[in-house]
């Protein structure tokens, strides 16, 4: 009788330091990939897939996707700092992008969320 199947890794693909959207500091982090790997008897031969990569702060161990690694402090305060409305002044959360009070949309364009769900 013959067992194989398919297992998955996490893999370390490197570790480095970023700016944490999180802690807001500089701080060493791991760059992780996950993967799907043929086993045969249990063991893995070869990687089939990878199923996605992302960041993972070591202090706060918050999960980022990889494009935090290429983005400045600056910009990621940016990204949670307050916008406030072109067209009535409101004063909007970060992660709006349409305006609480008058429903128009952020007219700045914001970086793409880096936050994992």
């Amino acid at each position: 009788m013959i067992i194989w199947g398919s297992t998955t890794k996490e893999l370390t693909v490197e570790s480095t330091t970023f700016y944490c959207p999180n802690c807001r500091e500089t701080t060493d982090c791991d760059h992780l990939r996950v993967a799907s790997y043929f086993t045969l008897y249990f063991i893995p031969l070869f990687q089939t897939a990878t199923l996605g990569e992302y960041v993972r702060c070591d202090d706060c161990e918050r999960e980022f996707d990889v494009k935090a690694l290429s983005l400045t402090k600056q910009q990621i305060d940016a990204m949670n700092r307050p916008w406030s409305c072109g067209e009535c002044g409101n004063s909007n959360p970060p992660a709006q992008n349409r305006c609480l009070k008058c429903k128009c949309y952020r007219e700045d364009d914001p970086v793409d969320n880096i936050f994992e769900e």
